[in-house]
């Protein structure tokens, strides 16, 4: 017996430390700054930062106006979910001529750094630029600063990333615009038309309406692609929005809200699960053994 009551006071004390140190590696410190250097192999490239949303210590997101009118769902990981997401946010920063938060150029070697950043959730946007006769463009793209390690289970306040771009010819290409609707069992929700206005440059390029008379769909005509292009559509209460690109066709997609809560929640928990609550129910119920067969010890002489 007293052999047991070692081994469990010996699990008990160690478990008691684990959780400082786990919950020392999930917490952000909100007073350390925060960076980014951003890599695309090309110099004199302007990249634009916006500033989607604040992170709170515990990895939780606070969309920022106007981000938040938007009917998106600002959700998932640093990863290819939320490549859609970045060409959606793209065109509202042109519809509301937002202001970035930091913009600069890349340097002789294609690197750009941004210092002494607010932490949080950015967008990040860049122009097209012209050497050779090719042109450089690079896909919009978010960020999470600072952004989870979830291998070493830290946080990484000096971020670094290579930009995902490509190089294509100087000549005119087509534009196509397709609506695709999921409201399975609410088709009789849908909107008769929607309008779809295509952007050029930051500035209004062309406004359609896209109905069940032109298949919700649309194409425009020697769109030169030393432009930077972008669409949004009117805005729809009862559904939300994804812009996607697949060649030169934009997949508008509609998704039905079946439940609009009265209040939307702006606070998205991102990314990286908290283990120092699990450990303190674990240290607690080992407590509680330990507690019982004392007392069983103790009744029992």
């Amino acid at each position: 017996m007293k052999k047991l009551l070692k081994i469990m006071i010996s699990i008990f004390l160690c478990c008691l430390c684990i959780p400082l140190s786990v919950q020392a590696a999930g917490k952000i410190y909100k007073e350390q700054d925060v960076s980014l250097t951003l890599s695309c192999s090309h110099e004199n490239v302007p990249f634009y930062l916006y500033y989607v949303a604040s992170i709170n210590e515990y990895g939780e997101l606070s969309v920022n106006s106007p981000f938040s009118d938007f009917n998106v769902n600002i959700t998932g990981k640093n990863d290819e979910a939320w490549n859609d997401l970045a060409l959606t946010l793209a065109g509202y920063v042109d519809q509301n001529e937002m202001v970035p938060a930091a913009s600069k150029k890349t340097d002789g070697k294609g690197d750009v750094y941004f210092p002494s950043l607010d932490q949080g959730l950015y967008l990040i946007l860049s122009e097209k630029t012209s050497s050779n006769g090719m042109i450089y463009q690079s896909s919009p793209s978010l960020i999470l600063l600072p952004s989870l390690d979830e291998i070493n289970n830290e946080w990484i306040y000096d971020v670094s990333a290579n930009v995902k771009g490509e190089e294509i010819e100087d000549t005119s290409t087509s534009i196509k615009v397709q609506k695709v609707w999921k409201d399975s069992g609410y088709e009789n929700k849908r909107p008769s038309s929607v309008m779809v206005q295509l952007y050029k440059d930051g500035q209004i390029y062309d406004s359609i309406t896209l109905s069940e008379e032109n298949n919700w769909q649309h194409i425009w005509e020697n769109c030169s692609t030393k432009s930077n292009y972008t669409l949004v559509e009117q805005k729809l209460d009862s559904y939300t929005v994804q812009v996607s690109k697949e060649g030169i066709t934009y997949l508008i997609t509609n998704t039905y809200k079946t439940v609009t809560p009265s209040v939307p929640n702006k606070n998205i928990p991102f990314t990286g699960q908290l283990w120092w609550p699990v450990l303190i129910l674990i240290t607690l119920g080992l407590f509680f053994i330990l507690i019982g067969l004392i007392r069983r010890r103790q009744n029992e002489r």
